[in-house]
């Protein structure tokens, strides 16, 4: 094969996103000639989305060698560090690329993502202003400037930015993706119009020939033998979901369900050696392309696939738009619907709203008791026995503390309102926000003038950076009631909260993502602090804080209430969905 064919060859293979077979041929037009240095970048760029992290800047280095000039080799090492997720470093190749050469756009481009992550938001704007005034339609750039106001808790501006961007990318499903978790932050947002969009993703994930790819719905295997599950996610590792999914897996009955995990990430820690070690087979598919997993999963003869990402980061919903199991499921790690056909279900708490459907494309199937567990004995954010501290914090403080420890992208426009007016309302409370940057103080001033907006004063404001995980754990304890952020309910906060014996107050919606805490409050006996109204909710939260004291019996009770309730019984939840998943592989013969 001559050097041109290897390399439209290696072309083709990246941008299937084949990144290990890319490799391979990229190596073969470097060393049929290593002259060019552009063929040392693509090569570079290969190792970097392979996850290949050191060979990726050791090509960078030999592409330096043979002449790429240095603002070209420092951005392409941004690449490699915001891949890696090392944004401080990656910010600093970055500048260095956009000193040297203010023209270079891909380094403009980087440095958005890079400064966006670290928090520095003028930074960020100034250069996608950069950016966007010579190609506006800089997909990368728009998507990063509506991940940074979505995480400014901004969210209708968060969405005009992902719809720009998912207008000037007609064909792309990725788009839409990240549209769609800016509209789950939206209190403006209908379950409608996110269920409208969800089904633009469909239609785009369908086109190209994928809608006729679509495998065979085969009959799944006899009665009795185990069924064979496949989980797709890049978070079964240290990661919310891999916290909540793994010890799961490790109390699957293996003579009922034969567990396959495609892991689509390249990271890899003790929890992801926990879930290999607890599965049949562990593969890992962040280097294959959708083409390469659909043959994968289809060879393993999957009886269920269940998708734990939906439209986050790592996402592989193109490849189940080609269906590669009888059926397919999505669950946990994505509170809402994917849009796609090819999902047959989606797994919900047992919760009469959920269950009439209307929110999602997908059927919703219940989990017999609630949506996901948390075992009291291993649990990494608290200690095993949850504790209450000796007294209230108002009663050694002298004032009532509401505290909001989500990220701080949860808390809407509406929300921060009825955060106000409950501030309002108690002039002696403090409200703790947490998650502002260390970097952005901006961040932290705009936030202090929308609630200056509603007549609160900054100094009831406790706004803190984002903090270690131990201080995160001692933060609870300043709490005399935590408010749960709407229309997107905390899920690992909302453990966190009870856990640490803290109650919350809940605003129930209409679909899954606005019904988490309502679930978690129902499962501990305390439905009553769970509001269809902002009114309801703004006037329990005044309540509680004007007569403290009837909080300390709901916090005396809720440690045993943990103990005994569904939340920390793993073994009993993997029965549960052990029989679900059956179900589901029955009703598809």
């Amino acid at each position: 094969m001559k050097r041109k064919d290897h390399v439209a060859k290696a072309r083709k293979l990246s941008a299937a996103g084949s990144w290990a077979l890319a490799i391979a041929e990229w190596k073969r037009v470097v060393e049929l000639d290593a002259k060019d240095p552009a063929d040392w970048v693509r090569l570079a760029l290969s190792y970097a989305y392979a996850g290949r992290y050191p060979e990726a800047v050791d090509a960078f280095g030999l592409a330096m060698q043979h002449g790429l000039p240095a603002d070209e080799v420092a951005a392409g090492l941004g690449v490699v560090f915001c891949l890696r997720q090392q944004y401080d470093v990656a910010r600093e190749n970055l500048e260095f690329a956009v000193a040297k050469n203010p023209s270079n756009l891909a380094a403009w481009g980087n440095l958005v993502v890079a400064c966006a992550r670290t928090g520095d938001v003028a930074r960020a704007l100034e250069a996608a202003e950069i950016v966007l005034a010579r190609s506006p339609r800089d997909l990368g750039v728009l998507g990063a400037l509506g991940s940074l106001y979505k995480d400014a808790a901004l969210p209708d501006e968060a969405v005009r930015w992902c719809e720009r961007a998912a207008a000037a990318a007609p064909d792309d499903p990725n788009a839409i993706s990240n549209l769609l978790w800016a509209l789950l932050h939206s209190d403006t947002a209908s379950a409608a119009a996110i269920l409208a969009r969800a089904r633009e993703f469909d239609r785009r994930a369908s086109r190209g020939g994928a809608a006729a790819e679509l495998g065979p719905r085969r009959a799944p295997r006899s009665e009795g033998a185990p069924i064979r599950v496949g989980w797709l996610s890049g978070d079964l590792r240290n990661h919310a979901v891999g916290q909540f999914v793994i010890p799961v897996l490790e109390q699957l009955d293996r003579g009922r369900v034969e567990s396959i995990v495609y892991a689509t990430s390249h990271f890899d820690d003790a929890m992801s050696a926990r879930a290999r070690g607890a599965v049949h087979a562990f593969r890992r598919v962040a280097d294959r392309s959708d083409a390469e997993l659909v043959a994968l999963a289809r060879k393993d003869s999957l009886d269920v696939m269940i998708d734990l990402a939906g439209h986050t980061d790592a996402s592989r919903l193109s490849a189940l738009a080609r269906r590669v199991a009888p059926v397919q499921v999505s669950w946990l790690g994505y509170p809402g619907t994917t849009g796609l056909a090819t999902i047959d279900y989606v797994l919900v708490p047992p919760d009469p709203a959920l269950l009439v459907g209307g929110w999602c494309s997908e059927t919703p199937l219940a989990l017999p008791d609630v949506y996901s567990v948390r075992a009291l004995a291993e649990s990494s954010a608290f200690p095993a026995s949850p504790a209450l501290p000796p007294r209230m914090p108002w009663r050694t403080s002298g004032r009532f503390t509401f505290g909001c420890l989500n990220n701080f992208a949860k808390v809407s426009p509406a929300c921060l309102r009825a955060f106000a007016r409950v501030l309002v309302a108690v002039p002696d409370a403090r409200l703790l926000l947490v998650g502002f940057p260390e970097a952005d103080r901006a961040r932290a001033d705009d936030v202090r003038a929308r609630f200056a907006e509603h007549g609160v004063d900054a100094g009831r404001l406790d706004l803190r950076a984002r903090m270690s995980f131990e201080a995160y754990q001692c933060a609870w304890s300043e709490l005399d009631l935590a408010l749960d952020p709407f229309p997107f309910n905390g899920g690992t906060t909302g453990f966190d909260a009870l856990f640490a014996g803290v109650p919350f107050l809940t605003l129930r919606g209409a679909s899954l993502h606005e019904r988490m805490g309502a679930n978690l409050l129902g499962a501990v006996g305390l439905s009553a602090l769970a509001f269809d109204a902002t009114d309801a909710y703004v006037d329990a939260a005044v309540r509680f804080a004007r007569e403290p004291a009837t909080l300390e019996p709901l916090r005396q009770r809720l440690p045993d209430a943990l103990r005994a309730s569904a939340l920390v019984d793993v073994p009993r939840f993997a029965r549960g969905l052990e029989q679900v998943l059956a179900g589901a592989v029955r009703a598809a013969r």
